[in-house]
């Protein structure tokens, strides 16, 4: 299975999951899933937000060399499950590429039991509230997302 994390600019979300999800992964030994990130809107060669490398390297994760790039046909064709940090980033990628319908989910339904499928928001240059809020929700939906993936 092929999983795309899309957020605005790779820098922070969806980097964040890239990279808490690759190491799952490898812990589980899930040979059968490959992960990448991109943005809708990034400055390819940004590097990561700070804030979500110290996030990794606090939970003993080593945070991979990373710059953000932007979303392609090429991914989504290459995808087999897109989530996006916000209704609108799915709007837009299936606005976009219509293929895409179908696969675009929002990561924050994986964090949520109930019928509401909260958005996950961007923290970049917001408080550390906010890094800590959107950590949370990241690493929860990440931990659920791996649970249903071993289901199967």
């Amino acid at each position: 299975m092929n999983i795309l994390f899309v957020c605005s600019g790779n820098v922070s979300r969806s980097y964040l999951a890239e990279m808490l999800l690759r190491h799952e992964v490898e812990r589980h030994g899930l040979s059968n899933i490959c992960v990448s990130s991109a943005g809708l809107f990034a400055y390819p060669g940004s590097r990561p937000d700070p804030q979500m490398v110290a996030y990794l390297e606090k939970n003993g994760i080593a945070a991979e060399h990373h710059e953000a790039r932007q979303i392609t046909k090429g991914d989504v064709d290459w995808a087999d499950l897109i989530l996006v940090m916000e209704r609108e980033q799915k709007e837009e990628i299936e606005d976009m590429w219509a293929e895409a319908e179908g696969k675009v989910e929002l990561l924050g339904s994986y964090s949520s039991d109930g019928p509401i499928s909260n958005d996950i928001m961007d923290p970049f240059g917001m408080s550390s509230y906010h890094y800590r809020l959107s950590q949370a929700q990241i690493t929860l939906a990440i931990e659920t997302l791996v649970k249903r993936v071993l289901a199967t």
